[in-house]
């Protein structure tokens, strides 16, 4: 055979074998700049339950499941399969050939020691709540897992989801300790830790070698910008490319700028007024149902909904996402009814209205100022005057929220960990003993439970809509609207915002 010959079947080889593998990925390359509002207070997925923490560990760490995009279903991720034994057990088969970035395999170790971390009560896990209905975790094999549960648990599928519960490393936690895990952090995902500056910025590279194939990007920063209008400008100039929470008035000119778009989308975050019915903070007139009921007829949300919103959200009557497991539409919102409000006032003794604070944060809660100056004005016209405390630290928000230490009325959020079912709102906020619970009731407290454990979806919705029936009589809280996430993108970059209030920021590319 000839040289050319030879050469000629070389090529043809080298080809049939680069088309059997695939197309090659391109290397990452570029820096993307992520605008947060605030910053996390921990990069350790296991000890927060706050939504920019939730952003920034889903590019360092995977979850056992993940979503489907399109139908926002769960689908295999570090778990290849999960099937059910029995009623009460459940066996995962585990992604093989995987490492943390430290080099230390994911196996089935690593997901036993991530579970009973979380239900250590020693570690003081803001999400143990969420896995207390697991009895015990087992290795079966390296790459094999069976949970037990108390009882069989409904939703396991969509809690393996859960946006904190990233996989950590046993060897690596245990012998460099919690306080250097939560600012050195390592996980399994498409980004490794680089920097964290706190309160300014979060620096991460690619996982070259990540098991799903290297993201797009080389470079990822999440920099901390309190300001909107700072925000705006630095998208607009090219400081920044992408953005989180953008306000509706501000979208005309981020699509006329010519240097980005707008991506918008319904999330399951709600917003809601918390009253401190319990008294759990302080004695206040919140603990009579008459106050809490007035409050109610006090807030126009609907005119909020369109004047402050631009129409961008969804009413919640009882709180309940309508995206998520439980929402029951037949329940009605309190009308707008300030002279209804002025009454129940003077039955419960307060004819001339009283002060009370009112807390807001920084960060998850679209035009958060202007929705509550709003609040603040309807109250006021039927005599609740308010004092306004503000937090530009969620971490600081949430450790007094936990802490029984925001008196008064709070102007809260909830994302529901990203995970579209009710248990993963009203449990954390109504069951006796969780941190969130300024509200508590032994019915309640059944109906929680059983809803839990129930498997026919009729017998669950009927338990939660039975529970929204109660909470919306006693004025629990006064619930507002579903959000939409409103974000903005570099016209550099493919990136679309997600339902599930995940920014994807991994899953974004480069246009050509």
């Amino acid at each position: 055979m000839s040289r050319s010959r030879v050469l000629l079947a070389l090529i043809l080889a080298l080809t049939l074998v680069a088309l059997a593998a695939g197309p090659v990925a391109a290397a990452p390359k570029g820096r993307v700049v992520v605008a947060l509002g605030s910053d996390t207070s921990t990069m350790d997925p296991h000890m927060h339950t706050e939504r920019m923490g939730i952003i920034i560990n889903q590019h360092i760490f995977d979850t056992l499941l993940a979503r489907d995009t399109r139908t926002w279903q769960p689908v295999p991720h570090l778990a290849e399969s999960i099937k059910s034994v029995n009623p009460t057990t459940w066996e995962m088969k585990l992604r093989k050939g995987v490492k943390f970035h430290n080099g230390e395999p994911f196996n089935a170790e690593s997901v036993k020691f991530s579970f009973d971390r979380v239900l250590n009560p020693e570690q003081k896990s803001p999400i143990r709540g969420n896995f207390t209905w697991i009895k015990s975790v087992e290795i079966v094999d390296e790459h094999t897992v069976r949970i037990v549960t108390e009882k069989p648990y409904p939703a396991i599928h969509e809690i393996l989801t859960f946006g904190n519960f990233g996989m950590v490393p046993p060897k690596y936690v245990k012998e460099k300790g919690d306080a250097h895990f939560a600012r050195n952090p390592v996980g399994t995902g498409p980004f490794k830790f680089v920097e964290w500056r706190k309160g300014e910025r979060t620096t991460l590279e690619a996982n070259e070698h990540y098991w799903k194939g290297a993201p797009a990007i080389k470079t990822l920063v999440f920099r901390v910008i309190p300001e909107t209008a700072t925000q705006i400008a630095e998208l607009l100039s090219g400081g920044v490319d992408i953005l989180r929470a953008v306000p509706p008035d501000q979208i005309p000119a981020i699509e006329k700028s010519g240097a980005a778009r707008v991506t918008a989308t319904k999330i399951l975050r709600v917003v809601y007024l918390q009253l401190d019915g319990d008294g759990r903070a302080g004695k206040t007139p919140l603990t009579d149902v008459k106050v809490r009921r007035a409050i109610n007829h006090a807030v126009n949300v609907d005119e909020i909904m369109q004047k402050v919103l631009g129409g961008m959200a969804v009413r919640t009557p009882a709180g309940t996402n309508p995206m998520a497991f439980g929402f029951d539409p037949a329940i009605k919102p309190y009308a707008y009814d300030p002279q209804a409000a002025r009454k129940l006032l003077a039955e419960a003794g307060f004819p001339n209205g009283f002060e009370i604070t009112l807390n807001t944060y920084t960060g998850s809660i679209v035009s958060v100022d202007q929705v509550a100056q709003a609040t603040s004005g309807y109250l006021d016209k039927v005599g609740i005057r308010v004092k306004p405390r503000h937090f530009a630290d969620v971490g600081q928000y949430l450790a007094n929220f936990r802490g029984s230490k925001l008196d008064g009325i709070t102007m809260a959020s909830w994302g529901y960990n990203s995970v579209f079912d009710s248990d993963f709102i009203y449990y954390i906020h109504f069951k006796t003993g969780q941190p969130y619970a300024y509200n508590t009731a032994r019915e309640m407290d059944q109906w929680l439970d059983e809803a839990r454990s129930v498997v026919d979806p009729k017998k669950r919705q009927e338990l939660y809509s039975r529970f929204q029936r109660f909470i919306v009589d006693q004025a629990y809280w006064v619930p507002m609207y579903a959000q939409f996430t409103i974000e903005a993108a570099s016209n550099k970059l493919n990136y679309e915002a997600s339902s599930d209030e995940i920014m994807r920021v991994h899953a974004a590319t480069w246009k050509q």
